[in-house]
């Protein structure tokens, strides 16, 4: 069953219509997922989310979710009566579990704090624990920023709150590096996207997008 989704701060979208056109959207999600492979988009995932087509009661639609770090892409492609449309979402993913994280990383630090009094006394302990555990926290980000803790520690340590900050400004900070493959990222995936929309059009004999329709509607990340 696909992961209910939340609501996320949007980076860009793109939509296109179709009258009187029908296609499928298992298929058409399956082949987005095919086109993305020959990529081989570093740190990607893809899953199944639902939407809340409106409030708490309301029926759910299912979108493909294209994720690398914060940022991903909701694909959805579904019939409107007797039309069709495609659209795209990409927006930046809130952090999940912020809350358990935080309080799993106080735990963790008293527990610092505790051995630390228990084997130097008080005042040692307490001053070996402001050494230890910046030091802890610096080796733990160095660690998930390289990967060697796994694709969901990056997200678990942003998570945290206010840790989650100094980790990004600190050891993960936005460079012209960053920015440039997050553009790569937007632009490899709307691609992909753009060229299965092109081969199920031209399938069923329907009117090939033009250039004005292939563009999204961007606020880009930098510019935020």
């Amino acid at each position: 069953m696909a992961k209910l989704a939340s609501r996320s701060n949007v980076v860009s979208h793109w939509h296109h219509p179709v009258e009187n056109f029908q296609t499928s959207t298992m298929e058409f999600y399956a082949a987005v997922e095919e086109a993305l492979q020959p990529h081989e988009i570093p740190g990607l995932s893809t899953s199944r989310v639902d939407w809340k087509e409106g409030g708490v009661i309301s029926a759910r639609r299912e979108y493909l979710r294209v994720k690398r770090g914060k940022l991903a892409f909701d694909l959805c492609a579904a019939p409107f009566g007797a039309d069709f449309f495609f659209s795209s979402w990409l927006a930046e993913v809130p952090p999940s579990y912020g809350l358990l994280w935080a309080f799993i990383f106080l735990i963790v630090g008293f527990g610092i704090i505790g051995i630390c009094i228990n084997n130097f006394g008080f005042f040692a302990g307490l001053v070996i624990s402001v050494i230890v555990i910046p030091a802890l926290i610096w080796l733990l980000g160095y660690l998930a920023r390289e990967g060697h803790l796994g694709p969901g520690a990056d997200d678990a340590l942003i998570a945290i709150p206010f840790f989650g900050a100094v980790y990004e400004r600190l050891i993960k900070p936005v460079t012209y590096y960053k920015m440039d493959t997050t553009l790569m990222f937007q632009s490899a995936v709307h691609a992909a996207v753009l060229q299965v929309v092109d081969r199920t059009l031209s399938a069923k004999g329907a009117r090939a997008l033009t250039e004005f329709e292939r563009k999204p509607v961007l606020n880009e990340f930098y510019q935020r």
